[in-house]
């Protein structure tokens, strides 16, 4: 599954190449053929291959934290691009450069933009480009990230509220590219904007208690809308 998002000059490839609803990204310049591949947990072959019958060359691997579903490939896409890994940390990803809060790269004339957004993961980042943002494991589709310790170790839900607090101050029309496709609401939503989930998003429909109380009931709440 390939989606062309592509809008303002900005490259956007949505993909779906393996494991739970994973999303996979390039984003980039398509006039100066450059792309960085955000996320490539699974098949970096076919993901490097569908990057070359683009006219693309992958010149970055990006990731938003480093869960196995959203690395798994960097490594061999790293072997088969010769691209550096840009990451939260490195301890867990040999070989990855950790990336300061704001840091900017250029992937052909497009700037991407790294924000340090730790709750779901201690380390986790999204990745902004021009009128996207890479939103990872943090924000969903109507949904945001787990925060179970037991399944999450190092998760922190007021780390992970202050992060969305963040992320909602991008400006409205952003278009929000989530970890997984994980729509919470009835069909589908590959996608969003900052200003839809501000709106429609139950997370972000109140303060702290109110979240923290809708991640206690969550499946109840799931249950009841009918959320898979």
């Amino acid at each position: 599954m390939i989606r062309d998002l592509s809008t303002d000059g900005v490259l956007c490839l949505q993909l779906h190449l393996g494991g739970d609803r994973n999303f996979h990204y390039l984003l980039g310049d398509p006039a100066a053929g450059r792309a960085a591949a955000v996320d490539p947990g699974f098949d970096p072959d076919h993901l490097a291959a569908i990057a070359a019958e683009r006219g693309l060359v992958i010149s970055h691997i990006l990731v938003t934290h480093d869960h196995v579903d959203h690395v798994g490939g960097a490594p061999r896409l790293a072997e088969l691009t010769g691209a550096p890994i840009l990451a939260g940390r490195d301890d867990r990803l040999p070989g990855a450069r950790v990336v300061d809060d704001g840091a900017v790269l250029e992937v052909g004339s497009v700037e991407m933009r790294a924000l340090r957004t730790p709750g779901h993961a201690p380390d986790h980042v999204c990745w902004q480009a021009g009128p996207f943002v890479c939103t990872g494991d943090l924000l969903f589709c109507g949904k945001v990230g787990g925060t179970d310790a037991k399944h999450f170790p190092g998760s922190s839900p007021r780390q992970q509220w202050d992060s969305l607090v963040r992320v909602m101050q991008l400006p409205d029309a952003t278009i929000v590219l989530p970890g997984h496709d994980y729509y919470g609401g009835q069909g589908t939503r590959p996608h969003s904007t900052i200003g839809l989930e501000r709106e429609t998003n139950p997370f972000l429909a109140g303060g702290y208690a109110d979240f923290l109380e809708l991640k206690e009931n969550w499946a109840a709440y799931k249950k009841e809308h009918g959320i898979r």
